[in-house]
């Protein structure tokens, strides 16, 4: 049987779109270019795409391999919104990227001067019919 998927996750984007999500009026429209404390994802994010993404049939059919990239925002209390497709691969796997990354959620946010901030992560997905693993992200 086809391994479902090898998934690589590298967290991009670490400061030109780190911005503050505080009401505080010092902290509003603040660009961050340093987070002072990265988001936690409880256990290892590959490994939970892995247990989670089905590779879509119609892709297996067509030998369709290759990456997505999915950007989303983790938000204060550590839940993934706005979550879309930066450069993508066909439909179907665009759009099981996509519904697994939905189901991310981070135990910790990012913090920022003792506070809580929203940040963007762009993560690519790798789409692989051979190997399946997983690596921790540094």
């Amino acid at each position: 049987m086809v391994k479902k998927v090898f998934i690589l996750l590298l967290v991009l984007l670490w400061g030109t779109f780190l911005h503050s999500q505080n009401n505080d009026s010092t902290y509003n429209n603040e660009l961050i270019t340093y987070i002072e404390s990265a988001p936690l994802f409880k256990g290892c994010l590959t490994k939970f795409i892995a247990d989670n993404i089905k590779y879509p049939k119609t892709a297996q059919k067509d030998s369709l391999e290759g990456t997505v990239f999915v950007s989303y925002w983790i938000n204060v209390d550590g839940s993934t919104i706005d979550h879309k497709i930066e450069k993508g691969i066909r439909k179907d796997l665009n759009t099981e990227a996509l519904r697994v990354a939905k189901l991310i959620h981070y135990e910790k946010p990012a913090m920022q001067k003792g506070r809580a901030i929203k940040v963007r992560y762009v993560v690519p997905v790798k789409f692989n019919l051979s190997a399946s693993s997983c690596k921790p992200l540094i």
